[in-house]
């Protein structure tokens, strides 16, 4: 509204102006007059400016004209006429932005001036006037209307004065911050709960719940859900409902009940069409991401169920669930382009529009854009009353993820550790705790404490079977960087397997899919490591970025003892701002038995002192030590190698394929490894047998090779 300056108007009643006699006796009337419109600060008024000053009173905030035009429903130069009056006598004050009382005083007089019976109707009536131009506002006046009245006929339910529509428009309003939605539900609930009329009450329950959940307030979610489910006051379709809901609020810690709850609410009698398609979609988020044999079938049961009777967030659900199919099988590109499409501020979307941010930022730290990544975490930070407390600490792991990929290893440590104390201001989720940890746990090690890492691994217990253990990977992948990792083998073996499931896990932090196959390989499980690796290089094909190819090639260099690949996968780590993974590479490679000694020993110096740079005190201390052993050595003998004795094992299995006539497609499934490799492989044979083609491979392996080397 544009300003507007009441003394400078004309006004259509000639002011007399009071006097100072007066105006001393008006400021003490205010302060110390008695609660009473006779003898208090609303002695002589008129109605009309009573009234106007309680709609002050009442307002949280500077009236504008068209506020006070709205509460007292009068306009024009009469009113004018009252404002002036109420100046003139030292009651009001006129700013830039709007009328407000003189001062607290006087607003504690005129409240308490006012009867109680009118309290919750002045603030019914100022929640109507704010409901379009601020809904956070009105929220707020609707939630003291219900407080400050003391019986169900202040202000009343249903077509009385509380208007049970503006409440449920208020608290899907995007504007309205969540924990202000959910408290004013519950108010509702607990004051009105058992009188509503039976269609209200099945409409406010799960948006009651909803909101409790997207305002972080599980615990209160979860009694609302139990104590409603046992009373089963209304049918079966609200048992549905209901179960709905606490299949939802189990997604995030024990997957399997969360699926148990909703096949059962899918099970019950009589579900209307729109609760049917908001159970469907929930399902196929909750399970797509998890690896679901049979979610093909299910998304295409729930997008019908969808297209026929569109549910509240239904299309966001969707996007979610088809996106997690396919982070699942590792297509970071078709994940991105699903969550692209999704509509964040499609109605009723507000609790998955919320998840659709942490993924986006989730698949942004997958491709390695970490300066983006960080720009979309202090955005979403900034908005978190909008988006809700739910997403808070699913925030702060994406932060320590980032901070991690990056290589700040002490920021990382100490915002993991903050939100893992035990007094912590808020409970977190089983599934953001455990990426908490799995956080601390490589941190630990990395900073030289192995031993405080293995008490955190040590007091978990890990959960077997699909699909809670989904839940346990990142855990085992952490637990991969213990020196020792035959410590942790069951849990190591158990994520490798689980990822035949879903690689969602694994894509979120690409350097732990090489750690995982280097602890596999010392903990004598090398299937298990050539599964990884091959997981590694079906998402390095399906990205094609160099973060992704190095570390494909690093895992299978490690698989292959060749050094060439971990060498190429160095020079492309270097060119990401992936610092951990490229210190980790090249550590692998000074290790390397067929590496020049020259070489691995600047490998050797130049990861200490990338893992000093990033504060990874315990790596820096394994590299130094092996820069001395290398420095120690007088040189390398080795004998001039020429044809087939100069490859690598890894360039010995490809020759020996592509000369028996195999594509390299199919060398490449043969041997677990991706396209991409074999291509590099090919490349370094022919440079080193000086040839150009297929053909003259094959005829220096039938001449030189009648018996090939292993």
């Amino acid at each position: 509204m544009p300003e507007w300056r009441l003394l400078n108007r004309p006004s259509a009643t000639r002011l007399r102006p009071p006097t100072r006699r007066t105006r001393a006796r008006t400021a003490r009337t205010a302060a110390d007059g008695p609660a009473s419109a006779g003898t208090g600060p609303l002695a002589g008024l008129t109605s009309v400016q009573r009234s106007i000053l309680r709609a002050l009173a009442f307002s949280a905030t500077p009236g504008e004209l068209w506020f006070v035009e709205r509460m007292v429903r009068r306009s024009g130069p009469a009113l004018e006429a009252n404002i002036e009056m109420l100046i003139a006598y030292d009651l009001l004050h006129d700013s830039d932005g709007g009328l407000r009382l003189r001062s607290p005083a006087v607003r504690r007089a005129v409240l308490r001036a006012t009867p109680p019976s009118l309290r919750g109707a002045i603030h019914v009536r100022a929640a109507a006037v704010l409901a379009h131009p601020s809904p956070t506002l009105a929220a707020g006046h609707l939630l003291r209307a219900l407080v400050e009245t003391t019986g169900p006929e202040h202000p009343g339910t249903g077509t009385g004065r509380l208007d049970l529509a503006l409440v449920s428009r208020l608290a899907v309003d995007p504007a309205v911050d969540p924990s202000v939605a959910a408290d004013l539900l519950l108010a509702v609930h607990v004051r009105y709960g058992p009188t509503l009329a039976p269609e209200h009450h099945r409409s406010l329950l799960p948006a009651l719940v909803d909101h409790l959940m997207l305002a972080g307030r599980a615990e209160q979610a979860m009694a609302v859900l139990t104590e409603e489910i046992a009373a089963d006051r209304d049918g079966p379709e609200q048992r549905a409902i209901l179960l709905g809901r606490l299949g939802a609020w189990h997604a995030t810690g024990r997957p399997s009940l969360a699926l148990a709850y909703l096949h059962r609410a899918l099970a019950q009698e009589r579900t209307q069409p729109i609760h049917r398609a908001w159970l469907l979609t929930t399902l196929a988020a909750i399970v797509a991401p998890l690896g679901q044999p049979a979610v093909a079938e299910l998304l295409g049961e729930a997008e019908q169920a969808e297209r026929e009777t569109p549910a509240p967030g239904g299309a966001v659900r969707l996007a979610l669930a088809r996106s997690g199919v396919a982070l699942g099988r590792g297509d970071l590109r078709a994940a991105r382009r699903l969550l692209g499409q999704a509509d964040p501020h499609a109605p009723d979307s507000r609790g998955p529009a919320a998840l659709l941010r942490v993924d986006r930022i989730a698949t942004q730290l997958a491709f390695g854009e970490f300066d983006h990544a960080r720009i979309s975490l202090a955005a979403a930070t900034a908005e978190i009353d909008r988006l809700g407390a739910v997403v808070e600490p699913m925030l702060t792991a994406l932060d320590c993820l980032l901070r991690l990929s990056v290589g700040e290893l002490p920021e990382a440590e100490a915002r993991a550790g903050l939100a893992l104390h035990p007094r912590a201001e808020r409970r977190l989720p089983d599934e953001v705790r455990l990426e908490l940890l799995s956080v601390l746990v490589e941190v630990l090690i990395r900073r030289g404490r192995p031993d405080r890492a293995r008490s955190l691994l040590d007091a978990e217990r890990p959960v077997s079977g699909w699909p809670d253990r989904m839940q346990w990977i990142r855990l085992g992948c952490a637990a991969a960087m213990d020196p020792e990792p035959v410590r942790h083998l069951e849990l190591l073996c158990s994520s490798a397997e689980a990822l035949d499931h879903s690689l969602t896990q694994l894509v979120r932090l690409p350097h732990r899919g090489t750690v995982l196959v280097r602890a596999l390989l010392r903990a004598g499980e090398p299937a298990l490591a050539r599964t990884v690796a091959g997981h590694l290089g079906t998402v390095a094909e399906q990205v094609d970025n160099p973060l992704w190819w190095g570390i494909a090639g690093h895992a299978t260099g490690l698989v292959e003892g060749d050094p060439a690949t971990v060498r190429e996968a160095v020079a492309r780590l270097r060119t990401t701002t992936a610092r951990p993974a490229l210190a980790d590479a090249l550590l692998d490679l000074a290790r390397s038995p067929e590496v020049p000694p020259a070489e691995a020993a600047a490998a050797a110096q130049e990861s200490a002192a990338l893992y000093g740079r990033i504060g990874a005190t315990g790596d820096q201390g394994l590299a130094q030590r092996h820069q001395r052993v290398l420095d120690g050595q007088s040189s390398r003998s080795a004998r001039p190698r020429t044809g087939l004795d100069s490859l690598t094992g890894g360039e010995v299995r490809v020759a020996a394929l592509l000369a028996g006539g195999a594509t390299k497609r199919e060398a490449a499934a043969q041997l677990f490894v991706s396209f991409h490799t074999v291509d590099s492989h090919l490349r370094a044979i022919y440079a080193k047998l000086g040839i150009r083609s297929r053909l003259e491979l094959a005829r220096i392996w039938d001449d030189e090779s009648a018996d090939p080397p292993a």
